[in-house]
């Protein structure tokens, strides 16, 4: 069951990553000549994924915006909803994210909070895809709490290359990640 709850979050940046390519290369408005523009600009966004009549994933944004060179793109309140068989749906949250599209790194900022329907709920400053170590980041006060298993990680870093089989915890400036399990934990 762990080892599902992790593989969901991974799967879930994966999903979001291939979800901001997707928005970036459709057709986007046409810019007013008027005023030269070096950004395309796109308003109330909604994509999906859907596998064998099945929706995969849905994510809305009010607007994403990319550079004219296809370089990066930042995006403003995101929520979105990952399905999993079995009914399982994992549900995130954040004002702004950041895509390179060169290096395919995806930074979602400005509080985000990542909540399942089976308990688990992960909330940071920051959310962090490095796409060449393959690594998922909570950065900035972060905090993984699952109901179920009374257990709360709470760390400056919790950071996991396997979907969160197996994380890593840290803290900053000589504080340490603090992981607690029984009744205290909630």
């Amino acid at each position: 069951m762990k080892h599902k709850k992790t593989l969901l979050i991974a799967l879930a940046a994966a999903l979001f990553i291939a979800a901001f390519a997707w928005s970036i290369l459709s057709v986007p408005e046409v810019p007013s000549m008027d005023t030269p523009s070096r950004t395309l600009r796109y308003e109330g966004n909604t994509l999906s994924l859907e596998k064998d009549g099945r929706t995969v994933w849905k994510l809305t944004a009010d607007s994403i915006e990319a550079d004219a060179d296809g370089k990066t793109a930042e995006v403003q309140n995101i929520e979105g909803v990952f399905y999993e068989d079995g009914g399982r749906e994992l549900k995130i949250t954040a004002p702004h994210a950041h895509y390179d599209m060169t290096s395919k790194d995806l930074a979602i900022d400005g509080g985000v909070t990542v909540q399942t329907s089976d308990g688990i709920r992960l909330t940071s400053r920051e959310i962090v895809w490095t796409a060449a170590k393959e690594t998922l980041a909570a950065v900035g006060d972060a905090e993984l709490t699952q109901d179920e298993k009374k257990i709360r990680v709470t760390a400056e870093r919790i950071e996991s290359a396997d979907g969160f089989q197996k994380f890593t915890a840290s803290g900053k400036d000589g504080k340490k990640a603090r992981v607690e399990k029984g009744s205290g934990a909630k």
